[in-house]
């Protein structure tokens, strides 16, 4: 282990970089621990510009001479650039610590730290105490804003919850626009019988093995304005783009298996390389098991939104097939109809490789973050969208609406969407041929409703267009890409389309060609057209006193009447339903 003292250190100075400043140069050798070869030690001699009165040590870590030469190099500043809000925040901290003349010490922890590291904006700062309790500081930045005329924008305690693995009791208070998080360094200490381990103060070092990642294990002394590296080696990991845990993995995990995911995460998101140990940890029987025990299906289901959220969603999908965690995360539920193949989860990860580069392919800017996002679902679950079970009132429930309602417990409209996307797929397919061709519409395989044998045949592609697309709405779209899937019908995934990588340059063409035959018919948002006439018009020309299913029945008729005659007026319509209600008196 580790002393404060050995704690690699790195001068934060915001917001001016060391090299703007013209400065004589000082020789510095700096002595570290060789992570290959631990109880040996390297020095390292470097020329830095640098005054003598800043107390800066350039890490062995951030040189790519220092280490292995084999692995990629990742871009890692040297130094921590405050914004002008996080000083402001950072001068509050520190001004409550002299006015109670506390001996407390303020460390950012984790993700923060990391991504000032990496030159990227975080919003996200977690601060840990070494001597008191979140809720205790609160109160103290609390009592001395009041001294100065600040008051804070919003408080709140977010408890401990042991039995889902949250061990910690977070205070929260918002400065300047910003929620800043507070928690005591922690040290646990696990029973033989029990999975929840007992909690009291430790040091930054003990919190810093009690991380989940060694690139999250890092601090920001808000004290001293230095970085701490306590497991001497999270600049390291960082700088070459390792994923690695702390301490041994297994243990990490079974500690708290949510890990697993946010390892997949991080890698993916970073693009950086999980550690063997890691990947056989996480794969292994007793953390799966733990996962799917110990873990709230909320906290997986945040982490796997975040994972189809980001910037490589199949990257972390393939890590999750990879480490045989797809059924753990994405548990069905029993007695499936019909079943579902064990490997159906390659033919998932197929569908969601295939949409997320034809997203590129179409270009991003036709997607909205939530489309995107509700695609990357549709392609994911593609396969499961014939599959169902029986509640216990014996109604046959769809296993995209477990999915997301039950393993994830993610919102009810996010299955609600995805499942309306799958419905419209058969529809969209029988009309893609004509809105290719533009040719008059042959339908015989798909049930559109008898509300439609009233529309001329030349008007039935616009017709039957607008009504699919006032269906799904803003995410037509959505299901237009998902349908150049399947096409030409009952096309499915197979290994040789696999082969092939869905020729997705065609696919692509197939899209933009139907994209721009429905924004020629005007239907780009035919949702928002608003009917020529209303409930009250049509009971007066059927001579009916009270509504019901004639009524909605003849709502429809009426629809379908304007989207065949988009110039069409509102007295024309009722002239049509009066000439067409009086022919079906007589027929009857």
């Amino acid at each position: 282990m580790l002393s404060l003292n050995n704690a690699i250190k790195l001068k934060a100075k915001a917001p001016l970089l060391l090299h703007s400043f013209t400065l004589p140069t000082t020789k510095i050798t700096l002595v570290f621990r060789s992570v290959s070869t631990p109880l040996n030690e390297t020095a390292l001699s470097l020329n830095t510009t640098t005054p003598n009165t800043i107390p800066f040590l350039p890490s062995p870590f951030l040189s790519c001479r220092a280490a292995m030469t084999t692995a990629a190099c990742v871009q890692v500043k040297e130094q921590i650039e405050l914004t002008e809000t996080e000083k402001k925040i950072f001068d509050r901290l520190l001004n409550t610590l002299r006015h109670f003349n506390l001996q407390t010490q303020l460390r950012v922890a984790g993700g923060w730290v990391r991504d000032k590291l990496l030159g990227k904006e975080c919003y996200d700062i977690d601060i840990a105490l070494d001597n008191m309790l979140g809720s205790e500081f609160v109160d103290k930045v609390q009592e001395y804003l009041s001294t100065t005329g600040e008051v804070a924008q919003g408080l709140a305690v977010i408890p401990s919850n042991p039995e889902q693995s949250k061990h910690l009791e977070t205070a929260r208070m918002r400065l300047f626009d910003l929620w800043i998080d507070f928690v005591n360094l922690r040290c646990e200490d696990y029973s033989e019988n029990s999975r929840i381990p007992t909690m009291k103060f430790g040091t930054a070092e003990d919190d810093a093995y009690r991380r989940d990642l060694t690139i999250n294990s890092l601090f920001y002394n808000i004290n001293t304005n230095l970085v701490e590296d306590f497991t001497k080696r999270g600049l390291e990991d960082l700088k070459f783009g390792r994923i690695v845990t702390p301490l041994p993995p297994k243990a990490t995990f079974l500690d708290d298996p949510l890990r697993v995911l946010r390892a997949i995460r991080f890698g993916a998101r970073f693009d950086f390389t999980l550690d063997e140990e890691l990947k056989k940890a996480a794969a292994c029987d007793d953390v799966k098991t733990a996962l799917a025990a110990k873990i709230s299906r909320e906290r997986i289901g945040t982490e796997i939104d975040l994972m189809i959220s980001g910037n490589q969603p199949v990257k972390a999908i393939d890590y999750v097939c990879d480490l045989t965690l797809f059924w753990v995360v994405f548990s069905l539920p029993p007695k499936v109809e019909p079943a579902v193949s064990e490997e159906c989860y390659r033919l998932s990860a197929a569908y969601l490789d295939a949409s997320w580069k034809l997203i590129q392919l179409i270009g991003c800017s036709n997607f909205g973050d939530e489309q995107r996002r509700l695609c990357l679902y549709s392609a994911l679950f593609l396969p499961l969208r014939s599959a169902a079970y029986k509640d216990r009132k014996d109604k046959k429930i769809p296993v995209v609406n477990y999915i997301f309602r039950d393993s994830l417990k993610r919102k009810a409209s996010d299955a609600d969407t995805v499942m309306n996307i799958h419905k419209s797929l058969e529809k969209f397919l029988s009309l893609i041929p004509s809105l290719l061709s533009n040719e008059d519409i042959q339908l015989t395989e798909v049930d559109w409703g008898r509300e439609f044998d009233d529309v001329p045949f030349t008007s039935k592609l616009r017709v039957l267009t607008g009504f699919l697309l006032r269906e799904i709405k803003d995410f037509w779209r959505v299901a237009l890409l998902i349908s150049t899937l399947l096409y030409p019908t009952g096309t499915e995934c197979s290994q040789d389309i696999i082969d092939k990588h869905f020729q997705l340059d065609k696919r692509k063409n197939i899209f933009v060609s139907v994209d721009n035959a429905i924004v020629k018919l005007g239907l780009e948002e035919v949702w928002d057209l608003k009917p020529l006439v209303n409930g009250k018009d049509i009971m007066n020309v059927l001579q009916l006193k009270v509504g019901g299913p004639l009524v909605r029945e003849w709502q429809q008729k009426a629809l379908s009447w304007q989207l065949a005659h988009p110039s069409g007026t509102a007295e024309e319509c009722l002239d049509w339903m009066k000439e067409t209600h009086s022919k079906r008196i007589k027929m009857e």
